[in-house]
């Protein structure tokens, strides 16, 4: 009995040898996420650079979110996936310091002496895992899973089932995750595009074009957008199937009042983003153009932003949900769990200001 008791003891030793190397590996990763996270945290976005230290915390927040899902799924890919976001990162941060003088409001906060062990913890603690995912023979035996590319469903995307029974599934809150951050950040670049126009002589109204928010820092998310795609995924695209519906599968008057309808979302919308973050009129002014209510949303922006929201609910996003829910799994898991560590790191920059 003492015999194969030992014999047992043995046997799982190496497992949880394993186990915790590969832990040790999720723990740099969690640790240098968090350290990002209190970067952004503690940096004023104003003097935060759109430089090669933006490159380099997205790679880790994007490709560490990822890694640490793969991980968790055993999956073979997080090996190479996980060695070339630590390597691209480290190789990044060294240019960032050597070059730039990276961490310096780091060092403001806990002294140079302190981020000088900080580097060289990072440097060898990365080094350690990339070697470790790249060509430990304990990480090719624990991450042995093949990607999932198993599609979703080929059924059951927007137009053929409601509401109410698609929001039961993973999948739907996935694809919205997608939906809100994607948006955020593509509602700012046609935010430009609409003040390029403006210049053009195509729309009335101004611009500021000291606005370093919107012409400096492309990446800050424009949440009024992400939040109208929600909309649009929880309210107008379920209403536009209901009026179809209605109308007896007639197009048209379904057409007519689902772009009511989003007339009516998309300028309250507007309005309430408005009236929160626009109060002394210090992003956008409409109080000179003709059919403005206290400045904040006009005819002109309502009927632009409506036509843009109905062809969303209409044509976008039905191409967009039937794409997602046909991808392999794996792949759409990989991007939504990459676009959550990116945006986590900027919102932290963008919508915290401790200073």
């Amino acid at each position: 009995m003492s015999s194969h008791t030992t014999t047992n003891q043995t046997s799982q030793r190496p497992e949880r040898e394993r186990s915790l190397a590969l832990t040790l590996c999720a723990a740099y990763f969690v640790l240098a996420q968090l350290l990002a996270l209190v970067l952004a945290f503690i940096s004023d976005r104003e003097l935060f650079d759109y430089d090669i230290s933006m490159i380099r915390v997205l790679i880790l927040m994007a490709g560490g979110t990822t890694t640490l899902w793969l991980m968790s799924v055993r999956a073979h890919s997080a090996r190479w996936l996980g060695a070339l976001t630590v390597l691209s990162f480290l190789f990044l941060s060294f240019v960032d310091h050597a070059v730039y003088g990276a961490f310096e409001i780091l060092a403001g906060y806990i002294g140079p002496a302190a981020v000088n062990v900080f580097v060289v913890l990072e440097y060898v603690g990365g080094a350690a895992v990339a070697l470790y995912l790249m060509f430990g023979p304990q990480a090719q035996r624990l991450l042995i899973e093949p990607p999932d590319m198993v599609p979703g469903s080929a059924t059951g995307h927007s137009w053929d089932i409601p509401l109410k029974e698609r929001i039961k599934t993973w999948e739907f809150w996935r694809d919205l995750m997608i939906y809100f951050i994607v948006f955020s950040l593509l509602g700012h670049w046609a935010e430009m595009l609409f003040c390029q126009l403006i210049v053009a002589g195509v729309f009335m109204g101004g611009y500021d074009p000291t606005n370093t928010m919107l012409w400096s820092q492309w990446l800050f998310p424009f949440t009024a957008e992400g939040a109208a795609l929600v909309a649009i995924v929880l309210i107008l695209h379920p209403t536009a199937r209901w009026l179809l519906k209605k109308t007896g599968g007639r197009v048209l008057p379904a057409l007519v009042l689902s772009f009511l309808l989003n007339a009516l979302v998309s300028t309250a919308i507007d309005f309430t983003t408005g009236m929160v973050s626009n109060q002394h009129y210090e992003l956008w002014d409409y109080r000179d153009m003709p059919f403005n209510f206290m400045g904040q949303v006009c005819l002109q922006n309502s009927i632009v932003y409506s036509i843009a929201a109905t062809l969303i609910v209409w044509l976008v996003y039905p191409l967009m949900d039937r794409a997602l829910r046909r991808a392999p799994r794996g792949v759409v898991n990989a991007i939504a769990f990459g676009l959550i560590g990116m945006y986590l790191f900027l919102a932290l920059l963008n919508f915290v200001d401790i200073n």
